[in-house]
């Protein structure tokens, strides 16, 4: 298929055809292009063939070839026998030795040895195009990156700010929305999840203003074909750029879907989603409300909630529908979603922050859990699963009549009552060592929460609790109370989720090192958390602390849990081989190695 780039649509004085594979050296060369000739026709290739097809018609003026991709010199010859007056650039490979005989006749044949810096190609291109005439500064694009995470903003300003952008950055969507309108950007990168706002409540916003109503969005989120709809809803929007990315899907993206010249079109929306995916997303269903952005966001339809068993992920197998998730069985629910789309974690600090009375309701593997809190504090944990609940015999339990202990969680059975409260109320254990088992158990039941793939949940709000948690003291601080239920997780129960790889680092969220200093942690946890510094990679904290990566890597996982920490890839080192604006393509922050 012809993939063309073409800078105007009035005039074709002159063709400038580009092989070049590599994406962000083909970003480079098309950046300089521009500054050189920015009226010319610009084709892209991706092999001699399909060079061969594109200029089949018109002559063409320019030939930039990279020799890596185009070896054939029998199609080579038949290029130059086509295009006999073209100038061409060379690009070859350090270990080059002599040109192809092709090579030499094709024109004024120039050679440009790989890596090579913007400057040295912009001259070039100067020389052949534009002879004896003054280069003309192209305007330098501005993009604005609206995100809450800090470690994303320095990773997405340092690579866009080399590769020529102007970049502006704004930490919420209030503040996004007032640079849009200041700053008038020529593309918003915009996060989805906001502390203040729903991306896509605030992309209607941009639409909604004469002023803002033009400029493109790019949606940047870990649950990408979740926004599918929010995407179709605003007109604004081209599509999705998937979390975690890396510098040459960001390039690529931002590239494509900005519009060189007033007037030209957009890359396609499916084309651009399905080029940044990072692979098969999972379609999940999406919050109905969140107090955390004070409004109300999209909510997932009757028919989808009827057509997507197991929560529309293709590599689940179909699960019958929870109870507690059918029409009508749970009333004044406050929030809903599930863990693809809104994390356990910043459920819970809703109903810290909202001090709600009320019952937090989520799917578990084989039967649903509840999280019972008054007044924006966890009371307790259970389940009516009494065997998932506690499959053992506690030492407390030792001397008690083995129907007694069965009633009782038969009982849990029924009515979700702790099967260690009802031997309470009937004078079999004292009361002090239940309320540890039921601490005990209600946050290791709540573990695996945390390690399943996952969850759907749903907060209902009420005026009061069971009787049974009655006389339960609530845990003051419910982010303590998060990594004491994390700390039930095991590194065999996150294999898979928690196997980051230890070339990346890890770094504190926006409000992340302020949040830690209030949570009372292990001495290894400390130390653990001391080392973030945002160029550290998590085999370099291993190694400080000596610690098994293993360790390190569920550590870790209990600080991304609580959304504390978040990782991003390291330097592209085969990249920073190149002498060039590229050089530092890849890096995470504005720090050098």
């Amino acid at each position: 298929m012809k993939e063309s780039t073409a800078w105007t649509t009035i005039k074709r004085q002159e063709r400038i055809l580009v092989l070049e594979p590599d994406e962000s050296m083909l970003s480079s060369i098309l950046s300089a292009l521009h500054e050189v000739a920015p009226e010319a026709v610009v084709d892209v290739a991706h092999d001699l063939e399909e060079a061969h097809r594109i200029t089949a018609d018109e002559p063409v003026e320019l030939f930039v070839l990279d020799l890596d991709a185009a070896s054939d010199s029998a199609l080579l010859g038949d290029l130059r026998a086509s295009h006999p007056k073209a100038e061409a650039i060379f690009l070859t490979p350090g270990h080059f030795a002599s040109p192809p005989e092709e090579s030499e006749r094709m024109g004024d044949v120039h050679f440009l040895e790989k890596p090579f810096s913007d400057s040295d190609f912009r001259n070039l291109a100067q020389n052949l195009l534009r002879p004896g005439g003054d280069l003309r500064p192209a305007r330098r694009q501005r993009v604005l990156v609206i995100d809450d995470s800090l470690m994303l903003l320095g990773f997405v300003e340092e690579i866009l700010t080399e590769a020529n952008y102007q970049v502006v950055t704004a930490g919420t969507s209030q503040e996004g929305l007032q640079a849009a309108r200041q700053q008038k950007p020529d593309l918003i990168l915009l996060d989805y999840l906001l502390p203040d706002l729903p991306g896509d409540e605030l992309s209607h916003r941009l639409s909604e203003d004469e002023s803002t109503a033009h400029i493109p969005v790019l949606f940047m989120s870990g649950f990408g074909t979740d926004l599918e709809g929010a995407q179709a809803r605003s007109e604004n929007v081209l599509g999705i750029l998937h979390k975690p990315f890396t510098s040459d899907s960001l390039l690529k993206v931002v590239g494509e879907n900005l519009s060189r010249e007033e007037g030209t079109e957009p890359a396609v929306r499916s084309e651009f989603t399905n080029v940044v995916s990072p692979g098969e997303e999972e379609e999940t269903s999406v919050v109905t409300f969140s107090p955390l952005w004070n409004e109300s966001a999209a909510a997932s339809s009757q028919e989808s909630e009827q057509t997507h068993s197991g929560f529309g992920d293709l590599d689940f197998p179909a699960q019958p529908q929870p109870a507690l998730f059918e029409s009508g069985a749970l009333e004044n629910v406050y929030f809903s979603g599930d863990t693809g789309f809104f994390s356990f974690s910043r459920a819970l600090r809703v109903i810290g922050h909202e001090t709600l009375t009320g019952t937090l309701r989520s799917a578990g593997t084989r039967e649903n859990i509840d999280l019972h809190a008054r007044e924006g504090k966890v009371v307790l944990v259970t389940t009516r699963d009494a065997e998932g609940y506690c499959a053992e015999a506690p030492v407390t339990l030792v001397n008690i009549d083995p129907d007694r202990v069965a009633a009782a969680r038969e009982t849990q059975t029924q009515t979700s009552c702790p099967l260690f409260i009802t031997l309470v109320r009937e004078d079999l254990i004292l009361r002090d060592p239940a309320l540890q088992l039921v601490q005990h158990y209600g946050q290791k039941l709540f573990a695996q929460q945390w390690s399943a793939p996952r969850v759907r949940f749903a907060f209902e709000q009420t005026s009061e609790l069971p009787d049974f948690t009655n006389d339960i003291p609530a845990e003051d601080d419910i982010e303590h109370w998060m990594l004491s239920t994390l700390r039930f997780v095991q590194a065999q129960d996150v294999a898979d989720e928690a196997n980051y790889d230890p070339a990346w680092i890890p770094a504190y969220t926006r409000d992340g090192f302020e949040r830690i200093q209030k949570l009372r942690l292990t001495v290894a946890e400390a130390q653990f958390a001391s080392q973030f510094n945002g160029t550290r990679s998590i085999a370099q904290i291993a190694r400080n602390l000596r610690l098994d990566l293993k360790f390190a890597r569920l550590t870790l996982f209990r600080f991304v849990k609580l959304e504390i920490v978040e990782c991003w890839p390291p330097t592209d080192s085969e990249k920073a081989e190149r002498g060039s604006v590229f050089k530092r393509l890849g890096r995470s922050i504005g720090i050098g190695e």
